[in-house]
């Protein structure tokens, strides 16, 4: 159970690092390129970008999930998570997330989600589903994400 902990706790943080650090990497990974089915990990990967032309605020914060969305009644699984610092960057934004492939069920239904917040702030959020993985859906989703109006107080 402890190291069925570690090996999530490690896919979460090489999603988090991102791309550039994957390699730099000192933890044992599989390699992308790996002959090995048994210890294989999926990615899925894409841009976010919303259609206004607003800038972007610097401290604001991209965050991309791959989620099981396979239950109607129940809440939304998390099985790995990205969080990209805008840090003066303007969209898109390119995010990989990466997941064990033994956590995939064909049977299930997966989906990208993505949205962008200045502190606790919501400003943009996806409001259509991106299926990913199974049931005909690729590895690819680009999140085309709606702004978020403040309520008025």
């Amino acid at each position: 159970m402890g190291r069925m902990k570690r090996r999530t706790s490690l896919l979460l943080i090489s999603a988090a690092a991102g791309t550039s650090l994957l390699s730099a990497c000192s933890a044992p990974a599989p390699a992308p390129t790996s002959a090995s089915p048994a210890a294989s990990s999926l990615r899925v990967s894409g841009t976010v970008a919303y259609r206004e032309r607003i800038a972007l605020d610097p401290a604001a914060e991209v965050v991309v999930q791959l989620l099981d969305v396979s239950r109607m009644d129940a809440p939304s699984v998390t099985l790995a998570e990205q969080r990209i610092k805008a840090n003066g960057k303007q969209v898109p934004f390119g995010y990989e997330l990466q997941v064990d492939a033994a956590r995939i069920d064909p049977r299930m239904r997966y989906a990208v989600s993505a949205r962008i917040l200045r502190g606790e702030q919501l400003l943009f959020i996806n409001d259509t589903q991106y299926p990913v993985l199974t049931q005909g859906s690729g590895t690819t989703a680009n999140l085309m994400l709606v702004r978020v109006t403040p309520s008025p107080r």
